[in-house]
């Protein structure tokens, strides 16, 4: 993959060089063309009038042309730019750098989650900072969720799968799309939702008469030029002053309330276009996925010719705008009462548009959620899309599972089954050969799997809706006045709700009671790990306590026990990380410590 993006880098860096040069010929072009277009004018004019005109609009029209074109080419170099960063940002990813340029989601942190924090769900070097794409708040949460919920449906899973394996295979789409968002900072990412809280505007006086009036008022002008012209064309002055006074005394009778609303509106169109590339994007592909087609069906589409639904709202922005110029808000209000019958206007607009921010933002949401699903797919081609059933004799079935945040290269992959005859899991081992790493590998890519992501496996198969209950990560804490036995009660006690319940849980429990004595740590560990066979619950349990192993000759029918072990050779630890079964019959912590010079008695 990553010679995949390099060879799209220096497409992309050829390509600039073109548009550059093509930019910089515009804008000589368009300055040649002023210059020398005003001189053919003033010949024209001097020559011909009527000449003159035809040429005037000649020019106005080539002139008018260059600019767009110019701007055209400038947006392709802002693309192209932006391309390149997201581009370097996977490559530095598959190279085992940070997702720099995207939110590691430390915002939706909570320690007393019951799984998120011991999974590494948030924050950095998390699940989610290895899978975010997303720019917007709306997409941010909507992945969040997603790794937070455990999905019961399995068609509900199909079909993001299915979304998922779309968006891989668009992948310059995808990638376009992507870029389009890769320039909003992170302090940014919320203006998604204050855009899509846009209001309908505030009670005008006389907002009834405006509203007839703001349809009729052309007609009341030609009225008037063609009353004077019948009547006294002498006095036509005296009428139009007249009227534009009337204008400008419903205008200012107004402004005090047209003018904050006007004000936002304008700040919302500025923002909404850092957006808009993304949507026109949206607006203008074909998706064949059941889930895409049901969340787009309502994604407004242009009524201009723009093809660009939020390039429709900013020309009702842009229009907005020009009150700020001196000159022209005075002829607009002369024209009319501007303000007030532009403010019934967006009022209309918004009337017959009630959902458009909302639609246009869940638009982008879901495809920067399926987008991000379809990166990790991309960039990981040996991944598998996991299947579902609803056995309830087969929990999961794992061949070369491994720990999604470890680089490829250093990864150990582990086969295991986990069956009704091994319900409850014992795992024992030495320090640092694995174990917390195995159940952080069974619980993180059952999160992918539900989210509708790749997992790290040649292949996969889960009982539906399992939802992990973890004791893995127990810390104290000064602000909380909560100890390490207390949190470990607390995490206790959560494990025997859970017991309670009517979900499918799978308990992932990394050394009990480490807070207290030896003597009450093996009775109250001995104790939880039976009431769990007891209760029939789906468990995985790592321990250094090779006593535990002992509970298993009295539930052979339900509980197994599996172990890490390490070898030494020339005084150094190796570790083969491969999970085996049986009980663990050796330890290191006492050659760990000697190998930092501590000495131990015999």
């Amino acid at each position: 993959m990553i010679q995949f993006y390099e060879t799209q880098q220096e497409s992309l860096l050829e390509n600039r060089k073109v548009l550059q040069k093509t930019y910089n010929k515009t804008s000589t072009y368009r300055l040649v063309f002023l210059i020398v277009g005003l001189l053919c004018l003033i010949k024209v004019f001097s020559f011909n009038p009527n000449l003159g005109a035809v040429a005037l609009v000649i020019f106005l029209g080539g002139f008018y042309y260059l600019v767009k074109y110019h701007e055209s080419t400038e947006e392709d170099l802002h693309q192209n730019d932006n391309q390149q960063n997201l581009l370097k940002n996977e490559i530095g990813i598959l190279n085992n750098e940070p997702n720099s340029i995207y939110s590691d989601g430390s915002d939706f942190s909570n320690p007393h989650h019951i799984f998120s924090a011991d999974l590494d769900l948030f924050g950095q070097n998390s699940l989610f900072q290895l899978l975010n794409r997303a720019k917007t708040r709306w997409g941010l949460e909507l992945l969040a969720k997603s790794m937070l919920e455990i999905e019961s449906d399995r068609e509900v899973l199909q079909k993001k799968q299915e979304a998922t394996t779309e968006l891989k295979e668009k992948t310059s789409w995808r990638l376009k799309f992507l870029a389009s968002l890769v320039h909003i900072p992170h302090t940014k990412a919320d203006s998604s939702h204050q855009i899509s809280k846009i209001t309908m505007p505030p009670k005008l006086a006389f907002g009834t008469f405006l509203k007839f009036y703001g349809k009729i008022v052309p007609l009341v002008w030609i009225a008037l030029f063609v009353g004077f012209y019948f009547l006294k064309f002498e006095g036509i002055g005296f009428g139009i002053g007249g009227l534009v006074l009337f204008h400008f005394y419903l205008n200012g009778l107004n402004k005090k309330i047209t003018e904050p609303y006007l004000e936002q509106l304008s700040v919302t169109g500025r923002a909404l276009q850092s957006f808009s590339k993304a949507a026109e994007l949206i607006a203008n592909e074909e998706f064949t996925s059941k889930v895409l087609q049901e969340t787009l069906k309502d994604f407004p589409r242009a009524d201009l010719k723009s093809k660009n639904p939020i390039e429709d709202f900013s020309l009702i922005v842009k229009r907005l705008e020009m009150r700020k110029n001196m000159i022209a808000s005075l002829f607009l209000t002369s024209a009319r009462p501007f303000e007030p019958i532009e403010t019934i206007k967006i009022g209309e607009w918004i009337e017959r548009n009630p959902n458009f921010f909302k639609e246009i933002f869940k638009g982008i949401a879901t495809l920067e959620y399926y987008a991000s699903l379809s990166t990790l797919q991309f960039n990981n081609p040996a991944w598998c899309l996991p299947s579902f059933h609803e056995d309830n004799d087969a929990f999961i079935g794992a061949k070369q599972i491994g720990h999604p945040l470890i680089k490829v290269h250093q990864t150990i992959c582990n086969n295991f089954e986990l069956t009704k005859h091994n319900q409850v899991n014992l795992i024992t081992g030495s320090n640092m050969s694995g174990k917390s790493t195995f159940l952080r590998t069974i619980g993180m890519n059952l999160i992918l799997a539900n989210m509708g992501a790749p997992v790290f496996a040649e292949k996969l198969d889960l009982r539906l809706g399992m939802e992990p209950i973890c004791y893995m990560r127990i810390t104290d804490s000064i602000y909380e006045n909560a100890s390490t036995f207390k949190a470990e009660i607390e995490r206790i006690k959560l494990v025997l709700q859970a017991l309670k319940n009517d979900k499918l849980h799978i308990f992932l429990i990394d050394e009990m009671l480490r807070g207290t004595n030896s003597e009450d740590k093996l009775k109250g560990s001995m104790a939880l790990f039976e009431k769990l066979v007891n209760e029939n619950a789906i468990a995985l349990l790592a321990t250094h306590d090779l006593r535990l192993s002992e509970i298993s000759a009295k539930y052979t029918d339900k509980v197994k026990n599996f172990y890490f072990e390490y070898s030494t050779a020339h005084g150094e630890l190796i570790f083969d990380y491969l999970i085996k079964e049986g009980v663990c019959k050796s330890f290191n912590a006492s050659l760990l410590l000697e190998a930092i010079g501590l000495k131990m008695n015999p």
